[in-house]
């Protein structure tokens, strides 16, 4: 077992029980006719929960963040709630918030991939590594503030409950590195809770909050775990880490022309399903390469 009982009820449980409780105090879903806004607690609520599950299962972050690259997932976290306490109290318009999302998320992954260059990647390399991730992180973010926007409720974090659910699975099973894929299950666990909070109101918003600093999260730790695991990345492996970052994708199906005449339910089901079949796929083949890779372990040995 990579980690004790302790570690998960410290590093999961309790900051998903965190999210929730002060969820619950502050929107206090029980009171329909309530129409404050607080989706602006969730940025900051959500990047301090994610603070309490890096302190459980990864070094203590120095400060300046140099000498251990993984000290940048925390503060990293930190500057993500920032902008989404920013995003939710100024409303700025979408061209503002791309612009400055981008910026905060390339220097993030320039300062990331700067030990492997050039050891393992060149200049180049990491260049156009730094310009794909990107493309990338603007799709999921666009992708998770649409549902965010369009379906205020459990949509959202139950979406970003099986994404980051899946990227764990990848993370431990395919990549082998095992804090990351316990930081992507916190991120899970932070997902769930939402979600219970959005079942009990519909009026719950994830969006300029939670949904944005999940996605900016749970991408930096899947890259994290990409460049640094110790395994071969095999193709096998790089085409399951590629569908699964391709997989927002299939949520604009929902704007094809024919589904645009449909009723706002249908709609989004349009757009959650494709995404919903796609993660399982990814899930199920992890999960099954591992197995055979587990079944094929004692054979070896005793060769």
């Amino acid at each position: 077992m990579p980690f004790t009982a302790s570690q998960i009820l410290t590093g999961m449980v309790l900051p998903a029980a965190l999210l929730g409780i002060i969820g619950l105090l502050v929107w206090r879903p029980w009171k329909r006719d309530a129409v404050k806004d607080f989706r602006w607690i969730f940025g900051p609520l959500t990047a301090g929960a994610f603070g309490i599950a890096y302190w459980t299962f990864e070094p203590k972050p120095g400060w300046p963040p140099i000498g251990n690259v993984v000290y940048l997932l925390f503060y990293f976290a930190l500057v993500a709630g920032i902008l989404s306490l920013a995003d939710a109290i100024l409303k700025p318009p979408l061209w503002l918030r791309a612009g400055v999302l981008l910026l905060a998320w390339r220097l993030a992954v320039r300062l990331l991939l700067a030990s492997q260059v050039p050891r393992n990647i060149s200049e180049t390399s990491a260049e156009l590594w730094i310009d794909f991730l990107s493309a990338a992180v603007l799709t999921w973010w666009l992708t998770f503030e649409n549902f965010a926007e369009r379906a205020p409720g459990v949509t959202t974090p139950l979406l970003l409950a099986a994404v980051a659910g899946v990227s764990m699975i990848l993370l431990l099973m395919d990549l082998h590195i095992q804090s990351s894929g316990a930081l992507a299950g916190g991120l899970t666990g932070l997902s769930i809770a939402a979600a219970v909070l959005g079942f009990c109101n519909s009026r719950i918003a994830f969006s300029r909050g939670l949904a944005q600093t999940v996605v900016l999260i749970l991408l930096l730790v899947l890259v994290h775990g990409y460049f640094y695991t110790d395994d071969d990345l095999t193709p096998g492996r790089e085409i399951r880490a590629g569908i699964l970052l391709a997989t927002p994708l299939l949520a604009f199906s929902g704007d094809l022309a024919p589904v645009r005449r449909l009723r706002p339910p249908l709609r989004l089901a349009v757009r959650a399903i494709p995404v919903v079949l796609a993660l399982a796929f990814v899930a199920v083949w992890a999960a099954r390469e591992y197995a055979r890779a587990d079944q094929a372990a004692p054979a070896m040995q005793d060769e």
